[in-house]
């Protein structure tokens, strides 16, 4: 089985907003289409449907902006993956929407077989959040031509804000 480059994108902008996380700031599609050297416009297709889902809180105007909806910790490597999957079906015969029925299907037990190693292959994708699949955010960091620093947002006391330093 291959992902799309739809999921493999997908989970770019992901891995992307889970490092920016920690500091509270909004990211910008160029910004993820330069450190990535990926297309701005199948990113923003990417980020619209982020948005309709709740992965991904998205910001208008000027100073506007994305950011992850919870936090990397919350999210697994399979919503992901669901989200921007549309077919799972290996094999044409497995499709529920296709016509092209196999001589041998009912004589036949791949389809059985098939089914569940897919849904093992879920399960481990289930099975690992977003936060886990960067195994050193400093280092993805730098390599995405991020600060190595990620400032933590501080709230300012009384006010009900938050202020990012620098």
């Amino acid at each position: 089985m291959r992902l799309t480059v739809y999921t493999d994108y997908t989970l770019r902008v992901m891995m992307f907003l889970a490092i920016k996380h920690r500091s509270g700031e909004l990211s910008r599609i160029d910004d993820i289409a330069q450190a990535y050297a990926i297309s701005r416009s199948h990113l923003t297709k990417i980020v619209h449907e982020l948005g309709h889902s709740g992965l991904v809180v998205t910001v208008r105007g000027r100073s506007g902006g994305m950011q992850l909806a919870r936090p990397p910790e919350q999210i697994t490597v399979g919503e992901i993956v669901r989200l921007a999957e549309k077919d799972f079906a290996v094999v044409a015969c497995h499709d529920p929407d296709t016509l092209d029925i196999c001589t041998i299907q009912p004589a036949c037990n791949l389809q059985r077989v098939l089914r569940r190693a897919m849904a093992a292959f879920m399960r481990e994708l289930d099975g690992l959040t977003l936060a886990e699949a960067i195994t050193a955010p400093a280092a993805a960091a730098s390599l995405l031509g991020l600060a190595t620093e990620v400032p933590v947002a501080m709230p300012i006391k009384g006010s009900g804000r938050v202020k990012t330093p620098g």
